[in-house]
């Protein structure tokens, strides 16, 4: 049986990939994208051709043979133009030649990477780039921001860059499998990323896998290490453990790798590799912080519904803050239900008072304000919510009206109510000289 590339997937890449298309709609963008590079002329081949040395089978036949053996493993049909690329780092790319109607590969490798890594490692390394290309990984990076006054990473707003980012670890994971499945040699595959990611060779360190995966469980004790060191991809003994994991699975069994053993059934391996991934979250890890983040999310909520009318700016802004200050899924920490959040409040004010500070209860407050603010008034029903877990954080009255006016006096009210009615008017009058006016004329013909 041949590979099944869905199948050997990580479920969380699928997952993040769909909702990138369905929510933000990106595939629309991603073909504006290339349209508009095929009419630059700018490709991938001219950055090849102008950046590094095109090899030859007979120039360098070791790294077409080890191509070509990688294409026999993966089951491909295509050829290949190999570059090699001047750069101290190890690394590969493989990205699909759009001339023409053979599946031709444009392969890079860096120099180093060509004279570090033996043949084994080296099919690792080439399989995982054509992983990423297999995926489509490699079209999603044209969402990356090349506007240099941006200061977001990427096109997409904060919460889908945030998808984005999350999204990329996840990636690695699938393409780490394709290099498994091209290599067949766990260890092979190992090495080869301890390589890539440090640049270390045999010289300086005896890969002992046991020890990497030992860290993992260390990692466990203390999460926030992996969101302070790690942004783009998961730390290095997490891919490691994830791999080793698929190694000894069902899934890498039918796919052609060589697993022996009790093999891991798909649920249990994509549930462990869940747990992994889920390590490299950003989330509040200190016990405060995380009472600090739910007080926010528990009043906030209270807030959307004290005077009766939630607005989608109050909304926004409760999910907009919960994210820049806490976590990378904010809808997660809302609650609906009004009788839990008045037991819920209770019981996390209560912990804020007694192991906070004063900083931490005025930055409650002050985040509630915002997020009265939002609709564009500040309402009786909203300024007493506020003042009422003032008093629950034992903050006095006075202090809390300040905060109140230093919140207006930063943010401002946040929505003009006169321009969202004029919109509201302009829509409803659109939508209505739409529904009558004949269909316009076709255009000219061509």
């Amino acid at each position: 049986m041949g590979i099944n590339w869905q199948d050997v997937r990580y479920r969380g890449d699928v997952r993040d990939v769909e909702e990138m298309f369905e929510t933000y709609r990106v595939g629309d963008y991603l073909e504006t994208f290339e349209e508009n590079a095929r009419q630059r002329d700018e490709g991938i081949r001219g950055q090849l051709l102008r950046d590094g040395i095109r090899l030859t089978a007979k120039l360098s036949p070791r790294i077409f043979s080890l191509f070509y053996q990688v294409c026999e493993r993966l089951e491909l049909k295509a050829t290949a133009d190999v570059f090699c690329l001047s750069s101290p780092e190890i690394n590969a790319f493989a990205a699909r030649d759009m001339r023409g109607t053979e599946t031709t590969y444009l392969v890079g490798v860096t120099a180093r990477a060509l004279e570090q890594l033996d043949d084994a490692e080296l099919r690792s390394i080439l399989g995982h780039e054509v992983g990423h290309f297999l995926y489509g990984n490699n079209r999603l990076n044209a969402l990356i921001s090349m506007d240099q006054g941006n200061p977001s990473a990427t096109v997409l707003p904060a919460l889908g860059e945030s998808l984005f980012l999350r999204w990329r670890k996840k990636a690695e994971i699938s393409a780490d499998r394709a290099g498994l499945l091209a290599s067949g040699d766990f260890g092979a595959s190992a090495r080869s990323l301890l390589k890539a990611t440090f640049g270390l060779s045999e010289k300086n360190l005896n890969l002992d896998v046991g020890s990497l995966l030992a860290q993992v469980e260390e990692i466990k004790g203390k999460p926030e290490l992996v969101e302070e060191a790690f942004a783009s991809h998961p730390l290095l003994p997490i891919r490691l453990k994830a791999l080793e994991l698929f190694s000894t699975s069902e899934k890498a069994s039918r796919n052609g790798f060589p697993a022996s053993g009790p093999l891991l059934t798909d649920d249990a391996l994509e549930g462990q590799v869940d747990d992994l991934i889920r390590l490299t979250r950003r989330y509040p890890h200190d016990p405060l912080h995380e009472d600090l983040m739910r007080l926010v999310a528990l009043g906030g909520a209270l807030l959307l519904s004290a005077d009766g009318d939630v607005s989608d700016d109050e909304v926004k802004i409760l999910v907009r803050i919960l994210h820049q200050y806490f976590t990378d899924e904010p809808e997660q920490e809302i609650v609906t239900d009004r009788q839990e959040i008045q037991t819920r409040l209770a019981e996390v004010t209560k912990r804020v008072r007694e192991k906070g500070d004063d900083g931490d209860a005025r930055f409650v407050l002050s985040r509630l304000a915002e997020v009265a603010l939002a609709d564009g008034a500040l309402l009786d029903s909203e300024g007493t919510v506020i003042l009422e877990i003032a008093e629950m954080l034992g903050v006095p009255s006075k202090t809390a009206y300040g905060i109140l006016v230093g919140a207006a006096q930063a943010f401002g009210f946040r929505a003009d109510v006169k321009l969202n009615r004029i919109a509201e008017q302009l829509r409803r009058n659109l939508q209505t000289g739409f529904k009558h006016d004949p269909a316009p004329p076709p255009g000219p013909a061509r």
